[in-house]
């Protein structure tokens, strides 16, 4: 998953918080500070990022336009952007990457193959040469 810039993300929530596929327009009056064209500019970047599609043309009552939905949850986006913070905010590499698989396990989410394939990196680093 691509991190987001603040805006990004800002836009992002909007989206969420509407619930359904929304056209430029709506975000603008849940972010009237915003301004179009950067509303715009973001969420076509947030489409090449894989974080929205465009679900439907619409016709509001002064335009029409594409309509966006989420391709990621609200609730995914936010435990990859904890688990991260688990490895930037650390004190050191190790720690963060330990604090980070510690996350994830008790989270319940890592497949079978995740943990599988670290397991086989355990067993690598044991059996190497010096």
């Amino acid at each position: 998953m691509k991190s987001l810039f603040q805006k990004e993300e800002e836009i992002m929530y909007a989206i969420w918080d509407i619930g359904h596929p929304c056209v430029i327009s709506e975000i603008l009056e849940k972010y009237p500070k915003l301004k179009r064209n950067t509303v715009a500019k973001v969420l076509n970047v947030l489409v090449d990022k894989g974080y929205l599609k465009v679900d439907s043309i619409v016709k509001t009552s002064t335009r029409t336009g594409r309509a966006y939905a989420p391709l990621i949850k609200k609730e995914v986006y936010q435990e990859q952007k904890r688990l991260m913070e688990e490895i930037v905010e650390s004190d050191n590499v190790q720690e963060g990457i330990l604090s980070y698989c510690s996350t994830m396990i008790d989270s319940e989410s890592p497949s079978e193959e995740f943990i599988c394939e670290l397991e086989k990196m355990i067993e690598q680093y044991k059996n190497r040469e010096d």
